[in-house]
């Protein structure tokens, strides 16, 4: 085997992802931290053939081998591995967009995969990453909202609430749970800490914004800068936290590369093969990576791969993405190169929408084309994202061009849908509180398996989810609703001015139709000031507890009937000539209205206490257990 030398990068070796059980080198090649080096493998011409035939053998007696198993054999359940990127737009990686964005890395991925079409996620980080983890509505326990939870604040996922790391593990250790990279569901006490939460390790960041390279949050009006990056595992117990603040290793690592080589090393010591590895139990992991979210800081390495974008901002989003393809691609080879590629379900979905810019004009270089609205909008550009799954044991590995869905798919839905791909059964799962959960989430399972199995199954495959609702927040005046066809918006879409299109970048780079450019919402909202109005009287009603209504009653009724099937920007309001398509989206959304809970934190609430977290200026929960909600 030859070996390309790249200029730059790991040392570690980068494969070629499998797709349809042939090696194909890649044309274009990518870089990071000049650290060590990168090598790609460069297979010599006369072995592909043979490599061809034994890839294949071994990758369809090795699937075999894996679904026949009996159900109560650790070994017949799949590895998963669960792949986030943090305001990834719609249009910037290479299988949607226009191409001026290179992910040749998740393209490969992709290419083997059923392409999730309608897939919808919350406004922002941290419900979306509470309906995953819950399976439930945020609105329903108090995150819903175009709110997260920021640094200082004392709330967070509500520790009546159930995740699937814990799901997973409900009656007996079903699995070795692993998350790597962002948590940002709260940290104020150890209980609501990962792997106090089902995860038997976690390696990353509690909050959602710190700096790339000296791993320092940097959000919040109050709250000073403090270190945010550790290790954690559970003690045998369950009660316990080993908890380690983790001292870089080569400091100013950029944070894809430390969480992809830990992410390598868990998939290593998860080899059959690997030294010490009496353990057979599969296991759940999710890699959350930060890219591309802000602070938008790219390594010059990959700045210097898109130089062939001419708008600056635009350049540097691409250098961030640029970073989580390659480690997308590290994590693929490293499955490839353990035999364990075709017994693992990969999921790959971006958490929200792509981030265009701030109100005050900052512009982040995302782009959500050809849809409308960004992050923290209620628009298809915030709340439709990238997402895919490779399911290899339904196809014994082999599959020669990826499958695309077209069903409704909210990101709840990945609850039900892992827990029955584990071959565990959701509907038997209780809450804390002893009582049986009740899911919003609906298992896609099935689906996925007549989308693979057969063209007779795939021409037949029913689409369970009816609707999906975005979210209900009836503080800042936000709700909305899809059925087949129809979006039905109450209120605002957007707050605080992020009702934008596109980013500002030049005309040659991205093409925009005349219906675009000609319409009315291709500019920021200008009524900046009525809005942060509104955003100080709602932080005066957090702090009246007096009047706190919940349902959609109190919201305007401002209302937006939009048709997906051909109105793909949400140029045209229908709602005054489909009145009853609009009135029975209106009733269907206010029956959930009904279990809204008031959220639990306005935008930038901070608790005064926390300030006392920066001992030795490192972020670490204060509360003690009295103060959990």
């Amino acid at each position: 085997m030859e070996y390309q030398s790249l200029p730059s990068g790991h040392m570690t070796e980068v494969g070629e992802l499998v797709g349809n059980g042939k090696k194909e080198s890649l044309d274009e090649t990518i870089t990071t931290k000049p650290r060590k080096k990168r090598l790609l493998p460069m297979p010599a011409v006369h072995h592909v053939l043979i490599a061809f035939i034994v890839l294949i053998v071994v990758a369809t007696t090795v699937s075999l081998a894996f679904v026949l198993r009996p159900k109560n054999d650790p070994r017949s359940r799949p590895n998963i591995l669960v792949i986030i990127a943090d305001d990834l737009g719609s249009n910037d990686v290479g299988y949607m967009g226009h191409g001026d964005i290179r992910t040749p890395y998740i393209d490969k991925l992709a290419s083997s995969s059923i392409l999730l079409e309608r897939h919808y996620t919350q406004p922002m980080c941290s419900p979306s990453r509470a309906a995953m983890f819950t399976g439930r509505y945020p609105f329903r326990y108090g995150m819903g909202g175009s709110r997260a939870i920021y640094y200082g604040s004392k709330n967070g996922l509500n520790l009546s609430e159930k995740l699937l790391s814990e799901a997973l593990n409900d009656q007996e250790k079903n699995y070795n749970t692993y998350l790597i990279g962002k948590w940002h569901l709260g940290f104020a006490h150890w209980e609501m800490t990962p792997t106090r939460r089902g995860f038997d390790y976690f390696y990353g960041t509690y909050g959602g914004s710190t700096t790339y390279f000296d791993h320092m949050s940097y959000e919040g009006p109050r709250s000073g800068r403090g270190y945010d990056l550790f290790e954690d595992r559970a003690s045998s117990s369950g009660t316990g936290v080993n908890h380690t603040v983790v001292q870089d290793p080569s400091p100013g690592t950029f944070s894809e590369l430390l969480f992809t080589e830990k992410a390598v090393q868990i998939i290593e010591e998860s080899s059959p093969s690997a030294e010490g590895g009496e353990d057979e139990r599969p296991f759940f992991m999710v890699v959350s990576y930060q890219n591309p979210h802000a602070p938008i800081t790219p390594m010059e390495e990959d700045v210097q791969q898109n130089k062939h974008i001419a708008n600056e901002n635009r350049r540097k989003m691409a250098a961030m993405i640029t970073s989580l393809d390659y480690g997308v691609g590290r994590l693929t080879s490293a499955l490839e190169k353990t035999h364990q590629l075709n017994q693992t379900i990969i999921i790959f979905l971006s958490d929200n929408g792509g981030h265009l810019m701030m109100p005050n004009g900052l512009s982040f270089g995302s782009s959500n084309l050809p849809s409308r609205g960004a992050k923290c909008t209620l628009y298809e550009g915030g709340v439709k994202t990238p997402a895919f799954i490779r399911i290899p044991h339904f196809t014994s590995g082999q599959m020669n061009s990826s499958l695309k869905y077209d069903g409704l798919f909210h990101i709840s839905d990945w609850f039900p849908t892992i827990m029955r791909l584990a071959l565990l059964d959701p509907e038997s799962l209780t809450g804390p509180d002893g009582k049986p959960l009740q899911l919003d989430g609906i298992d896609h399972s099935e689906v996925f398996r007549d989308l693979l199995v057969s063209e007779e199954a795939r021409a037949e495959v029913k689409k369970p989810r009816d609707h999906v609702v975005l979210d209900i927040d009836p503080v800042f005046d936000q709700a909305a609703i899809i059925q087949g066809k129809y979006k039905l918006i109450v209120g605002r879409a957007a707050f605080l001015g992020f009702d934008q299109v596109y980013p500002l970048i030049n005309e040659e780079s991205v093409e925009k139709s005349d219906l675009v450019l000609n319409s009315s919402f291709y500019k920021t909202s200008p009524d900046m000031q009525t809005q942060m109005k509104r955003y100080s009287e709602v932080q005066e009603e957090y702090r009246d507890n007096t009047s706190r209504c919940r349902s959609l009653d109190c919201m305007s009724q401002q209302l937006a009937l939009y048709d997906l099937s051909w109105d793909i920007t949400e140029s045209y309001n229908l709602s005054w000539r489909w009145v009853a398509e609009t009135q029975q989206l209106y009733s269907l959304l206010r029956q959930y209205s009904n279990s809204t809970h008031y959220p639990v934190q306005p935008l930038y609430f901070e608790d005064i206490n926390s300030e006392a977290k920066t001992e030795d200026n490192v972020w670490t929960p204060w509360l003690s257990n009295d103060s959990v909600v």
